[in-house]
């Protein structure tokens, strides 16, 4: 059973800061190095690592980019929207989450890759500790929201179900 996990934009630039970091021999911070060793720990259990389309479009146009953002875009590949993602995304912006929030929410549940080979991801993994409280203070709710919506769906979008939403260092702790 494959592992799917998207990173969030933070966890995506703690990694390359980190890698920058070590390349210069400077010390990282404990997100950096959590961000890090969640790449590589993932990477080596076999998981498939995703970052959003946004996250993607800046990486690919930083100038002059240093060869760590190319580690990383090897590394991790770009989620898709897929289909139902945006009804999704408004429904969770009525249970106060920012547009951005909910756009990495639903992709956690509708998001794909390329030739739509799955649906959804098992874990979101972010630094924005607001964003997990906030998220698992509305799990029931939000759990019963997409069921209802889901019931009404055909194949395979009736089968979308939450991801978690965890730190690096909280995933660590579920690994063990």
């Amino acid at each position: 059973m494959s592992l799917f996990y998207l990173l969030d934009k933070n966890v995506i630039r703690k990694a390359i800061s980190g890698l920058v970091k070590i390349g210069a021999e400077l010390a990282i911070s404990a997100e950096e190095r959590d961000s890090l060793v969640l790449v590589y720990q993932a990477r080596r259990f076999g998981a498939s690592l995703f970052m959003t389309p946004e996250s993607f479009h800046v990486l690919q146009h930083i100038p002059d980019r240093p060869p760590e953002v190319d580690l990383i875009l090897e590394a991790v590949q770009v989620i898709r929207p897929g289909r139902y993602f945006k009804r999704w995304a408004r429904r969770l912006r009525k249970h106060s989450f920012t547009r951005e929030d909910a756009k990495v929410l639903s992709l956690g549940t509708f998001g794909t890759d390329k030739v739509g080979s799955f649906l959804g991801v098992d874990t979101i993994v972010t630094l924005d500790l607001a964003l997990i409280n906030h998220y698992n203070g509305q799990f029931d709710l939000l759990q019963s929201r997409l069921e209802a919506m889901v019931a009404q769906l055909p194949e395979p979008y009736c089968y979308a179900c939450l991801p978690n939403v965890m730190s690096p260092s909280q995933l660590f702790r579920f690994w063990h």
